[in-house]
């Protein structure tokens, strides 16, 4: 039987080294050769190599070539839904069929291939990143027998996972990896779709304005051809941030507009606390701190989502914030930690040092440089740079306002030293 690949990747999972396995059921050169295909054991070996692991054997498809179109047919569907959607229940859905319905194939392809949607809906599920960042490495030493696609859907993976991670700058390192490859395969007009999307996502993330734009519009192209109209919805937001982050004030305002109008014309009220809250963010950086507020709260009470409100809350905490209104600063920061608190999930440690930060600002003793020092070392370790920027230069404030200036000074050169780096210069000549 052609079940090589099986074992590896249980092995692998299991982190069991090829000795451990072997023992007392063959020599590990010889298991070398099964797990490379190189060879079919007999069934006995096979039954004790999976008793071993602990895998079904009643789940292994033996060379039933209808059964792999079947299902390679009906997992490419899936994969399509999923995409094409982007609703986190819906894939939530999916991801527990597909895991219900887990045949093992003899098929390495169509089994790698199995392994890398699965992953890809654990991400979009937000699941345990751990969990995720173990799978990826798992997969990185199957990653030698990938054939062009799989190669492709395991570089889109990491990308994902490191931006959901907030490691910017290694997404941005994946992504482009994908467009090398992206020539070599005959990606289908949803999938190309999908990928400028999300190239879009993070280079707006990374403030590649220009670049941004062409990948945003051919992604919008095809979401309207295909009346797919959330994803219609999503590119305008996009569309909108990129307009914000050029100070093209008024042309992301008419995003966000067309954005809200597709809420009401196509029964997408769920989506109004994500353009509530960009417009919001668009009113912060005009300097209308009543109207950002405004905008928050509606946020906040369209937002339905397990995380709902966790970004508009920080935000109405940097708005009051601005109006040093000490009093609502900690109601508003209480009211996110507590949502932390019920979510108990690391994807959201970010908020915890945001949240932290701005109630100690606005505390009776004023900034707490353990708390800050704390936040600055997690964000550095995300590389997240802005807010080692924006938390260095609070440090250093903080410091020249209880006289201790040599402190200061190396606070304030690090925000510099992280601006650079955020920015991209290398010399203060560049600047």
């Amino acid at each position: 039987m052609k079940v090589g690949h099986l074992i590896k990747t249980e092995r692998i999972r299991q982190e069991m080294k090829q000795l451990v396995l072997a023992k007392g059921i063959c020599t590990p050169s010889y298991l070398s050769k099964i797990e490379r295909n190189l060879i079919f054991p007999s069934e006995d070996i096979v039954t004790l190599l999976f008793n071993r692991l602990g895998i079904d054997p009643s789940k292994l498809q033996k060379n039933n070539q209808q059964t792999e179109i079947d299902f390679e047919k009906m997992l490419e569907a899936t994969y399509k839904e999923v995409i094409t959607n982007q609703n986190v229940n819906f894939t939530k859905q999916k991801l527990g069929y597909l895991e219900q319905h887990s045949p093992l194939f003899e098929n390495r392809t169509l089994y790698y291939t199995y392994l890398l949607i699965v992953l890809r809906f654990r991400i979009i599920s937000g699941g345990k990143m751990d969990e995720i960042k173990k799978e990826i490495k798992d997969l990185e030493e199957l990653s030698k027998d990938f054939n062009p696609r799989q190669t492709y859907l395991y570089k889109v993976n990491k990308a994902f996972y490191y931006y959901s991670t907030e490691k910017r700058n290694k997404s941005i390192e994946y992504l482009e990896d994908v467009l090398l490859l992206v020539d070599d395969i005959a990606l289908e007009a949803w999938e190309k779709a999908e990928l400028n999307y999300m190239i879009g996502v993070v280079y707006t993330a990374d403030s590649r304005i220009f670049t941004t734009i062409d990948y945003i519009r051919s992604a919008l192209g095809y979401y309207r051809e295909n009346f797919l109209m959330k994803r219609v919805l999503d590119c305008y937001i996009l569309i909108g941030i990129t307009r914000k982050k050029s100070e093209q004030f008024q042309d992301a305002f008419e995003s966000y507009l067309k954005a809200m109008q597709i809420c009401d014309e196509f029964n997408l009220p769920h989506k109004k606390g994500i353009v509530y809250h960009n417009l919001g963010s668009l009113s912060s950086i005009m300097g209308n701190s009543e109207e950002a507020i405004r905008y928050y709260k509606e946020s906040i009470e369209f937002e339905k989502d397990e995380d709902s409100g966790l970004i508009s809350i920080f935000c109405l905490v940097i708005e009051y914030s601005k109006m040093n209104n000490q009093r609502l600063v900690n109601d508003w920061c209480d009211k996110g930690i507590s949502l932390l608190l019920q979510l108990k999930d690391n994807n959201f440690t970010s908020y915890y040092h945001h949240f932290n930060i701005f109630k100690s600002l606005h505390s009776e003793q004023g900034l707490s440089e353990r708390i800050t020092k704390e936040a600055i070392e997690y964000f550095k370790e995300k590389q997240n740079y802005q807010y080692v920027r924006k938390y260095s230069i609070a440090l250093a404030e903080w410091y020249y306002n209880n006289r201790k200036y040599k402190l200061s000074s190396i606070c304030y050169q690090e925000a510099i030293r992280y601006d650079y780096i955020y920015r991209k210069i290398k010399t203060w000549e560049d600047l």
